[in-house]
């Protein structure tokens, strides 16, 4: 019986007979994948800005390399993880993620995360009614882009990322732009410090240029703390409305309290770390 089983083990097989052993592709040559994101600004950046009237940015998948930033705890006790994540996954070196909007930072998580983590997005919703905690989805596919109209009547484009209008009150003009990256880093920063009591004055410190030609910080931080409560609310809302962003809201309705209200997703650490 043993010397069937050889010859059937055998048959076909002649001793000199070499067999060829498959050449696996070298791990070293993977080519990282990119995928270009949209930029709500659709690129109404100064001229000279790598991103000036471009309306996408290339960027990296997520690789285990970025997951380590968003563990370290350095970067994390600074508030600087997810500034240093989006900066690692732009492609383009010579663009400095400070320096985009906002909107388009936001942009670029977004996309980063649905990318790596599907668009399925299990988080915890504070209920603005009754502040109880609840599990809630958001499905990131369905956001929504905000370009703003930069051509109205009582906006002046002043084709370098800034923008002119008269406060209605005082009639002083202000020179405005969108917030940027740096502004974001440095409200943090007060925040951590627990210095937050002033963030609506600090918004125009960071967003105006210069009221009435006077770009000094000591005249803008004058004028960001003196004007009248009418020309607030006016420069509010021009600087909201030159802001590009992601408008990422859905409706809500709590299990506790019954209430519904309109939701804005949460951004954070946190937010690139799905449930299991």
């Amino acid at each position: 019986m043993r010397r069937n089983n050889e010859e059937r083990a055998l048959r076909g097989h002649t001793p000199n007979q070499t067999e060829e052993v498959p050449v696996l592709p070298n791990p070293m040559d993977f080519i990282k994948p990119t995928q270009l994101v949209e930029l709500p600004s659709r690129g109404m950046y100064p001229d000279g800005h790598p991103l000036h009237q471009q309306d996408t940015i290339e960027i990296n998948y997520m690789t285990a390399k970025d997951e380590d930033i968003l563990t370290n705890r350095s970067l994390l006790r600074k508030g600087l993880a997810i500034d240093k994540l989006i900066q690692n996954l732009i492609t383009d070196k010579s663009i400095d993620a400070r320096s985009l909007y906002v909107g388009d930072r936001n942009s670029i998580m977004i996309y980063a995360r649905a990318a790596a983590y599907g668009e399925d997005y299990k988080t915890k919703i504070q209920c603005p009614a009754c502040t109880k905690v609840s599990k809630f989805s958001f499905d990131l596919s369905t956001h929504d882009t905000y370009t703003p109209d930069y051509d109205m009547e009582d906006l002046t484009n002043n084709g370098d990322g800034s923008f002119t209008v008269v406060l209605p009150a005082s009639t002083v003009q202000a020179r405005i732009r969108p917030m940027t990256g740096h502004d974001e880093l440095k409200i943090m920063k007060k925040e951590s410090d627990q210095e937050s009591e002033s963030l609506i004055t600090d918004q125009f410190k960071f967003c105006v240029i210069d009221f009435n030609g006077y770009d000094d910080p000591t005249t803008i931080s004058y004028v960001a703390e003196n004007m009248v409560a009418k020309d607030s609310r006016a420069l509010r809302k021009w600087i909201d409305h030159i802001s590009p962003d992601i408008v990422m809201k859905t409706q809500f309705d709590c299990p506790k309290c019954h209430s519904s209200q309109e939701v804005t997703v949460p951004f954070g650490t946190e937010f690139f770390w799905p449930e299991s």
